[in-house]
């Protein structure tokens, strides 16, 4: 079963996703992780719902709530290694995580609100805010 509320949709995962993640919906109408910045995408929410908490994925085969990436929308995101700093330029990753963008020409979600240093061989949460389109601006 599937359902919308104002840029939240609602559906079952396909394999077990992270908070803060992206992800598509597939052909039998699931959350799957997303590989690229093709398509409708979606921010994997929370499972409140559930008694889970921003560290616990949630189960294939559960519901999940999925946050609309939209024109200016701050969501946090499950972010790689990093230094980030205010407007820095952020690109989908691996397994649906997100990382600096290295250079303009890197397919850019959004831009990081918040300055924060995640170290080596850990993730969290940064609070990013998403733009319409892929290519970064000349000098972002």
């Amino acid at each position: 079963m599937m359902f919308f509320t104002c840029e939240k949709y609602f559906t079952r995962c396909f394999a077990d996703l992270l908070p803060g993640t992206a992800a598509t919906i597939n052909s039998s109408d699931e959350f799957a992780q997303a590989t690229a910045l093709t398509g409708r995408l979606y921010i994997i929410d929370v499972g409140y719902h559930q008694g889970l908490t921003i560290t616990e994925a949630i189960p294939a085969g559960d519901s999940a709530v999925g946050n609309y990436v939209e024109e200016g929308r701050e969501l946090a995101l499950r972010c790689l290694p990093g230094a980030y700093k205010k407007d820095s330029p952020i690109k989908l990753g691996t397994a649906g995580q997100f990382t600096l963008a290295t250079d303009d020409t890197d397919s850019v979600i959004g831009y990081s609100q918040d300055e924060y240093t995640i170290a080596a061989s850990t993730t969290d949460f940064i609070r990013v805010r998403m733009r319409v389109g892929t290519v970064a601006a000349a000098g972002a």
